[in-house]
C-alpha cells in the first residue's frame, strides 16, 4: 500500500510535538543529539504519540542539519543524528505496524537557520550541501516519508526537494509552511497560491501548514488550499498561546476534518501524546480530503510502504 492510497481511505494522524517535550523532562541544548546520547528518552516519546493513537511519527531531526548543529560545534555529525534519529523511530514504529494498520516514520527537515531569499551568507550550493546530508541519514536510516517542514522560504524548500530527488527519486516528499500573520500568506508573504506555484507540485505528496498559533489561524488557508491544489493536505497547528486544552484543539481541528478538508492532521509545539489521542478518536470519524490521483511515480508501485 502506497502513501496516497492510505491517504485516500483515511485521515491519518501525525503525532505531536517532540522538541518541547524533550525540554519539558529537562533536556537543554542540542535536542539532536540525544539521538545518540539518550535514545531511550526519545524512543519514549515516539512510544507515546504511538499508543495515542499516531499513524505518522516524526523523527527529532528537525535541526538535524549542518548549518544548525554548527551552533552547537557538531556540524559534522549531521549524517549521524540524522540517520539515528530514523532507527529510532523506525524501530518504534515498527512495533505496531501491522499490514492492515502502517505505522509510518516521516523525516522531519527543517528550515535551517537561514534564508535564501534573505540571507547574503549563505549560497545554494552550501544549502544544497546541508540538506543533502541530513536526507541521506534520514533515508539510510529508514523513514518512510520525508516531511519538509516549518517552511519560511520556498527556495530553501525547493533546494530540499531536489536534493531529496537526487538521493531517492521514489520516496514521498510532503512540504508544510509556516503562515505569515496577514491572513492568506505563508510567511515569506507570499499568497498561497504563489507559494503552490513556486514549487516543483509534480514531486509533492502531500502540502499544508504547521506551527501556527493555535488551530484558529490554519482555517481560512487550508480552505483556500483545499480549493486550489489537488493533493493531500496537511495540517499541525501549535498548541498556541495562550495554551488550546487538548480537547478543545481537538474540537478546533473536527470543523477541517468534518469540512472534508484535510488527509493528514496533528499537533506540532505544545501539543502532547493527550492532544493525540483527542485527535485521533476526532479524526476516526470524519473522511478524508478528496483528492486527484495522479499516474505519477508514487502511485507505480515502485515505492511501497506496505506490500
Amino acid at each position: 500500500m502506497n502513501l496516497e492510497q492510505i491517504l485516500g481511505r483515511k485521515i491519518c494522524v501525525l503525532d505531536g510535538a517532540m522538541g518541547t517535550q524533550l525540554i519539558s523532562q529537562g533536556a537543554k541544548g542540542c535536542l539532536e543529539l540525544l539521538n545518540v546520547d539518550n535514545a531511550e528518552q526519545v524512543a519514549a516519546i515516539h512510544n507515546a504519540y504511538l499508543e495515542a493513537g499516531a499513524d505518522i511519527i516524526t523523527t527529532n531531526t528537525t535541526c538535524a542539519d549542518a548549518l544548525c548543529l554548527s551552533q552547537y560545534g557538531l556540524a559534522e555529525r549531521s549524517y549521524e543524528l540524522a540517520r539515528a534519529g530514523a532507527q529510532i523511530a523506525r524501530c518504534e514504529a515498527d512495533k505496531y505496524s501491522t499490514t492492515e494498520h502502517p505505522r509510518l516514520v516521516a523525516g522531519s527537515v527543517g528550515p535551517t537557520n537561514r534564508n535564501l531569499t534573505l540571507a547574503n551568507d549563505i549560497t545554494p550550493e552550501a544549502l544544497a550541501e546541508a540538506y543533502a546530508t541530513v536526507l541521506r541519514g534520514l533515508i539510510d536510516g529508514g523513514v518512510d516519508i520525508i516531511l519538509i517542514e516549518t517552511v519560511m522560504d520556498v527556495r530553501n524548500a525547493s533546494v530540499a526537494i531536489e536534493e531529496c530527488r537526487k538521493i531517492n527519486k521514489e520516496i514521498p516528499i510532503i512540504v508544510s509552511a509556516v503562515l505569515s500573520r496577514i491572513e492568506g500568506r505563508v510567511a515569506n508573504g507570499a499568497t498561497i497560491a504563489k507559494f503552490i506555484e513556486d514549487l516543483p507540485m509534480e514531486e509533492i505528496a502531500a502540502i499544508g501548514f504547521n506551527c501556527t498559533n493555535g488551530v484558529k489561524p490554519l482555517e481560512s488557508a487550508v480552505k483556500t488550499l483545499s480549493a486550489i491544489c489537488q493533493k493531500p493536505i496537511i495540517a499541525y497547528p501549535s498548541a498556541g498561546q495562550p495554551v488550546t486544552a487538548a480537547n478543545r484543539f481537538g474540537k478546533e481541528l473536527e470543523q477541517m476534518c468534518r469540512a472534508g478538508m484535510l488527509n493528514i492532521v496533528g499537533g506540532c509545539c505544545g501539543t502532547t501524546p493527550e492532544y493525540i489521542a483527542q485527535i485521533a478518536k476526532m479524526a476516526a470519524r470524519w473522511r478524508p480530503h478528496k483528492f486527484e490521483k495522479k499516474n505519477r511515480r508514487e502511485n507505480s508501485g515502485k515505492f511501497c510502504i506496505f506490500a
